[in-house]
């Protein structure tokens, strides 16, 4: 199944390991799903099933976008992920994207980093490096209430699009066919309900999708 349009088909992944979930209350489902209601999709689906990470489902899709958190996926269902987007679907990771699946290397080379640490919550400015790439196209620096998140294991090639104080925060990469955006923010409504965050996202989604579709265009 293709699209004929040009629209891309989204797949959302949540959930998070463990007793605390801060990353995965209601007001999570219900600001993300806003977001994604809100961008020109052909369909838009979201789950926190880890099963749905396999082949065929995957297939099924465009773009991959991932904010899940302290996740833990068995071999198969990342090499479903990773052979995805190897073979040109598109994957956005969403803040703690860099913190979940931690026990595998392969996952976090093609996310491009893995998190370390945050300072406490709060205030902080983005700095927007790159003003005409699409996915930061429109946007001029701003403020945002939000963890501010600090990487390690950076991969090489990687194209940072905004950053504070040294730390990205919205990056860009290819990894094999597929393009691979990273958004460090997002912790809560304060920074989900932001209308910079919203911009960068549904940018970010036409991005990395664009492989998918022009070969599906083309075929």
């Amino acid at each position: 199944m293709t699209t004929e349009n040009g629209r891309p088909r989204a797949f959302l992944l949540l959930g998070q390991a463990g007793e605390r979930q801060f990353h995965n209350l209601p007001e999570h489902w219900a600001h993300l799903g806003s977001l994604l209601r809100g961008v020109d999709l052909e369909n838009r689906v979201i789950s926190d099933d880890l099963a749905d990470l396999n082949a065929a489902n995957l297939a099924r899709f465009d773009v991959i976008l991932n904010y899940s958190t302290a996740r833990v996926a068995s071999e198969e269902q990342i090499e479903a992920l990773l052979g995805a987007v190897r073979g040109g679907i598109g994957y956005v990771g969403l803040h703690a994207a860099t913190a979940t699946f931690l026990s595998s290397q392969p996952y976090l080379e093609m996310v491009g980093g893995r998190f370390l640490r945050h300072p406490p919550f709060g205030r902080f400015s983005v700095e927007i490096l790159d003003s005409e790439h699409p996915i930061t196209r429109g946007l001029t620096d701003f403020e945002i209430d939000d963890e501010r998140y600090e990487l390690v294991d950076v991969v090489d090639g990687i194209e940072i699009l905004a950053r504070n104080e040294g730390h990205p925060m919205v990056y860009a990469r290819s990894y094999g066919a597929g393009r691979v955006a990273y958004i460090a923010l997002g912790h809560d409504a304060r920074s989900l309900g932001r209308p910079e965050y919203h911009r960068l996202v549904s940018q970010a989604i036409r991005w990395a999708a664009r492989n998918r579709l022009a070969t599906q265009l083309s075929s």
